[in-house]
């Protein structure tokens, strides 16, 4: 599959003021647009596609390429989201989807993260939301940020929007539960998803994402299941997890914490920046975390399985070990006999 019809009906506002047409498309429009309405309408936009048109395997879109070599009935890559909901557009392109960070306030400081989106690395970065008259005809929106809940820019954002013709999907960190007046408004979406980032749990957790105090997490992890008790239906609570060295092997005891089934969770595998890219590992460490986790064997074989060992890659990561808890003793010990 080359094909991909996020460029007819999407785009990505991000607070650095980058506009992509794709959050998996690898380099953001150059232009300087007044607007996202102009960036999506750009020369620039147009000729990704033409690009998909023409059937040109794009080499930005290398994201997809690796996801969908793991998807399954209940896990489509972006592309084949995109495709199965808005193929039937490309004849009249039209702005239904977006994704928006309008700021980088984050109160965490994730291994994996940067400045880009989270002012714990650099200065604070907001952006002005997207005029009233964008929303015309938006069907989903997607919500991150830093930490959504921390800025209120994204609470007049909710408020601009037509709340019940869109689906929401909120990514959050989970250490700020909103109060009784954002809920309300939440609960009036067509669909609501929270997004709820884990990548590891207990003390595991606080290493990975610096900022974590894990008995608020889980304080308002219960509050949130409570809260789409009630709601019967109407609000779906979906745990995201994203691979990378320091937290590979934690994946199957996150999943059985949570007690929520598999085809409700989602993951994705990190590959920038390539020191926390599972899949430049030395063997022995990736036979040892495919023992670790049941129940993504095979999504992680292919993953393990795309690059060769990089010494240069893999000498970085070890030296960015410092302090780790008891539970990654054993894996971390591991990565030291093998260099």
């Amino acid at each position: 599959m080359t094909f991909c019809a996020a460029p007819f009906v999407h785009m990505v506002q991000n607070p650095d003021g980058q506009y992509r047409t794709c959050c998996m498309y690898e380099k953001p429009l150059t232009g300087n647009y007044a607007n996202i309405k102009d960036a999506f309408d750009s020369e620039e936009n147009k000729i990704i596609r033409e690009r998909m048109l023409s059937g040109e395997k794009l080499e930005e879109c290398i994201k997809c390429d690796i996801d969908e070599m793991h998807e399954g009935k209940t896990r489509l890559s972006y592309r084949n989201e995109f495709n199965s909901l808005y193929k039937k557009y490309i004849n009249n392109p039209s702005f239904r989807t977006l994704e928006i960070s309008v700021s980088n306030k984050c109160n965490f400081k994730c291994v994996d993260c940067g400045p880009r989106f989270s002012n714990q690395f650099g200065p604070t970065i907001t952006n002005n939301l997207p005029d009233a008259s964008n929303y015309k005809d938006l069907e989903f929106l997607k919500i991150l940020g830093g930490e959504p809940f921390l800025d209120n820019k994204n609470v007049e954002l909710i408020k601009q929007v037509p709340r019940h013709n869109i689906k929401l999907m909120l990514v959050t960190n989970n250490s700020i539960f909103p109060n009784t007046s954002i809920l309300e408004l939440l609960s009036e979406f067509k669909h609501l998803n929270i997004n709820i980032s884990i990548d590891g749990i207990r003390e595991v957790a606080e290493y990975v994402r610096p900022g974590t105090k894990w008995t608020r997490f889980e304080r308002n992890w219960i509050k949130w299941m409570r809260w789409k008790s009630e709601k019967r239906g109407q609000c779906y609570v979906n745990p995201h997890f994203v691979f990378h060295n320091f937290n590979s092997t934690f994946f199957d005891e996150t999943l059985e914490w949570s007690n929520i089934t598999l085809d409700n969770w989602s993951w994705d595998f990190l590959v920038m920046p390539e020191h926390l890219n599972m899949s430049y590992l030395p063997d022995r460490v990736k036979e040892f975390i495919l023992h670790k986790n049941k129940n993504l064997k095979k999504p992680l074989e292919k993953f393990l399985g795309l690059n060769s060992y990089n010494k240069t890659f893999f000498k970085l990561f070890l030296s960015r070990i410092t302090n780790i808890p008891d539970q990654m003793e054993e894996f971390v010990d591991l990565c030291f006999r093998e260099i």
